[in-house]
């Protein structure tokens, strides 16, 4: 937790803005309720929260190639900050996902890599071969995730400066799980070391198409199931969120159950929708992203302040 102490002291600005709930009109109407913008840092998503951070530490520890499994999203975030600070990197992608950002890590000077299999099954592989291989493994669920949680930690710190406090609630996508985790363990940790009165209540969003966190709470269990793989119902627009195995799906469970939260599946066309009403607001966001706002909407009453985590921007 010392790290994200020294966060809070630190006089930087923000990496990313908090905006008002206009962008969100349609959707929730309300001016209690506000929109973390994640969409705004270099590639488009959170995922630069830990991709800078993982680089960074495979330099200082003498590695030469990073590597991650990914869906799209975190590959190009890797492949970018890769080519800003010269390290190779290795990038394996579902062969049948859309790969909208493929070109682009390929762009970055990225060795990208399709395979026949599920994205769980590509984290599972890169586990093996960066170990044979001597790489920096920065997939969910390797000896370094925990840098991730640390990385998300900050979203909270910035939030909590931005309001001058902690929200009742906080609305956060779910895929592995990683980002609300993080964002929990910020705030557990602002209240614990007693900067602030309360932690929020979460609310975790993801795919009718299937995912462990979600269908954990939704059934009750304080321990994370892990779905059958028939059951997943994979599209172009649930990619970042839908999954058999959450990688970070315990810790995101914990954070639930310790804020008496709430989780809600999402599916496409509603998702679909909140984009298309936000991106008419002003704002770009990518469809899994404005699975949040519509999970909040199921929540808030008049008085109630959220902040909505908008994790990436359409591309």
């Amino acid at each position: 937790m010392n790290e994200i102490i020294s966060s809070l002291e630190e006089e930087k600005p923000p990496g990313s803005p908090l905006l008002s709930g206009a962008y969100l009109r349609g959707i929730i109407d309300s001016d209690r309720v506000f929109v973390k913008y994640e969409g705004a840092n270099p590639t488009g998503t959170q995922k630069d929260r830990i991709s800078e951070n993982h680089v960074k530490r495979a330099l200082s520890l003498g590695m030469k190639t990073v590597s991650v499994a990914t869906c799209g999203n975190y590959g190009a975030s890797i492949s970018y900050y890769s080519r800003k600070y010269n390290i190779d990197a290795v990038i394996g992608i579902p062969e049948y996902y859309s790969n909208v950002r493929s070109k682009e890590m390929v762009a970055n000077g990225s060795r990208v890599i399709k395979y026949p299999y599920k994205y769980e099954e590509i984290v599972e592989l890169f586990h093996k071969i960066s170990e044979r291989n001597g790489w920096y493994d920065a997939s969910p669920g390797s000896r370094n995730d925990v840098y991730d949680i640390i990385g998300y930690s900050i979203i909270a710190i910035e939030i909590y400066k931005q309001l001058g406090h902690s929200p009742d609630y906080i609305a956060v996508p779910v895929g592995n799980g990683t980002t609300l985790a993080g964002i929990y363990y910020g705030f557990r940790a602002l209240y614990d070391y007693g900067y602030a009165s309360n932690v929020p209540r979460f609310i975790a969003a993801s795919t009718s198409g299937g995912n462990p966190i979600v269908e954990s709470y939704m059934n009750g269990s304080k321990k994370i199931m892990e779905l059958s793989e028939e059951k997943i119902r994979e599209t172009n627009v649930n990619e970042p969120l839908v999954a058999y195995r959450s990688y970070d799906g315990q810790k995101a469970l914990d954070a639930l159950y310790d804020t008496d939260g709430y989780a809600f599946y999402v599916n496409d066309d509603e998702m679909i929708n909140a984009s298309h009403l936000m991106k008419m607001n002003g704002l770009s966001v990518l469809p899994a992203s404005a699975s949040a706002a519509v999970a909040a909407a199921r929540v808030l009453k008049n008085n109630d302040e959220c902040v909505i985590v908008i994790t990436g921007r359409d591309h």
